[in-house]
């Protein structure tokens, strides 16, 4: 570990190293002995020795090292889990070389607290050959965390070529990143509402609108199941459905947003918080306009609730994308408002009602008697037990369980189907 590491990693002011001290007490034994035997070289040696670094800390007092840091990050908006790239350049404004030195670049919310490295010396910036001038330093990150990040500052160890003196010098100003939601293909899901919009275009049917679906005419490759039987004895001619039919539905994705007994980005509600940005964007896909809302009011750390956020299937979803990478769960003691959520849903009706949350958070159970279909995609958390999943199935919600602390969450899917 480095002298850097050890230092709390923190700027520090100039101060004299342990070799400094240790030459001072040299030189002051030394010129007190040599005054007792009355030796004069060793005196003066020893005032030399002691007055070195006395001199040396003078001098780097006078003389401070004139650094700025160009740094790049890309991307600036990131997906969890992905990997992310900085290059920052460090580059000499003094007359002054400065030493190699240990370096510490400081992140947030990745899989290391701090990317550390040896700077070698940079020259002068008199110096002819700017690559001299200047030094690079490149890095990637793995496994952001959702939520607004940081990169930086850049520490840098700055001693002279003795080791007399040391500073640790704050180089740059911080640079923030915003890290999205993981986005999956939840199409994989073995729910027709999730892959094509199946169960969705027959509860159309049956509620009575299925004569006002947008229709166009039976291109080769379409499949038998989207033929419109009544508009193709109208036309004559065979006629399809056409995506554009989901604009008439709402796609409600609640996510559970109880309160967390642990930390509040724990791996649980993070994966459900990606859960639920991922159905929105396969709605999106498969033509619904989407309204999101969270069981328990939520502030996120802007104090900003998730409170039913429309989106059109239209829209770009950046706004949506910001909200889910700042929520959290609730705070200890706040109720969930269940019963105000299926005023909501019951009023927008015809369209699919999903549910993410925690398995045995199931305050969202009784929203199953407004959804039509009404899916429920649990998150179950590591050594714990599922216990909530029955009362799901019991409601009539079609379950799918999904595992925290696997190695790969969303392969460890069980569709557990609907209630008897």
């Amino acid at each position: 570990m480095s002298v850097l590491e050890n230092s709390g990693i923190r700027a520090t002011p100039l101060r004299p190293t342990a070799r400094a001290w240790w030459l001072l007490g040299a030189g002051i034994v030394l010129a007190v002995l040599g005054d007792l035997l009355d030796v004069p070289p060793m005196r003066w040696s020893g005032i030399a020795l002691a007055l070195l670094p006395v001199l040396m800390l003078l001098a780097r007092l006078i003389v401070r090292p004139r650094l700025e840091v160009e740094r790049t990050v890309y991307p600036t908006t990131v997906a969890a889990g992905d990997r992310l790239r900085v290059v920052a350049e460090v580059q000499n404004r003094s007359v002054f070389g400065v030493e190699p030195g240990s370096y510490l670049d400081v992140v947030t919310g990745a899989d290391r607290a701090h990317v550390g490295g040896v700077l070698p010396a940079i020259a002068s910036r008199l110096h002819p050959r700017e690559g001299r001038r200047r030094r690079r330093i490149a890095y990637g990150l793995d496994r952001m965390r959702r939520g607004i990040r940081q990169v930086g500052p850049l520490l840098l160890e700055n001693t002279d070529g003795l080791g007399l003196t040391r500073r640790v010098v704050r180089i740059g100003d911080v640079q923030e990143i915003e890290v999205w939601p993981h986005i999956h293909d939840v199409s994989q899901l073995d729910m027709p509402v999730l892959r094509s919009g199946d169960e969705v275009e027959v509860s159309l049917g049956r509620g009575g609108e299925a004569d006002d679906v947008i229709t166009r005419e039976y291109r080769r490759g379409d499949p038998l199941r989207r033929v419109h039987w009544k508009a193709s004895a109208r036309a004559g001619e065979l006629r399809v459905r056409q995506e554009e039919h989901h604009s008439e539905a709402v796609g409600m994705v609640v996510l559970g947003t109880a309160p967390s007994k642990d930390e509040w980005f724990d791996d649980s509600f993070d994966l459900a918080v990606s859960i639920a940005a991922s159905v929105v964007v396969r709605l999106h896909e498969l033509g619904f306009d989407t309204e999101t809302s969270a069981t328990h009011p939520a502030p996120d750390v802007e104090g900003v609730e998730l409170d039913r956020l429309q989106t059109a299937a239209s829209d770009a979803l950046h706004p949506l994308m910001r909200r889910l990478m700042l929520i959290q769960p609730a705070p200890l003691g706040t109720p969930a408002e269940v019963e105000a959520l299926a005023d909501v849903i019951a009023r927008v009706g015809s369209g699919p009602l999903i549910y993410v949350g925690k398995v045995n958070d199931t305050a969202a159970v009784p929203l199953c008697e407004v959804g039509d279909p009404a899916i429920a995609i649990l998150v179950n958390g590591p050594g714990e037990r599922p216990e909530g999943v029955a009362e799901f199935l019991r409601a009539g919600w079609r379950v799918a369980l999904m595992q925290a602390g696997a190695r790969d969450p969303w392969q460890s899917v069980r569709v557990l189907g609907d209630a008897a």
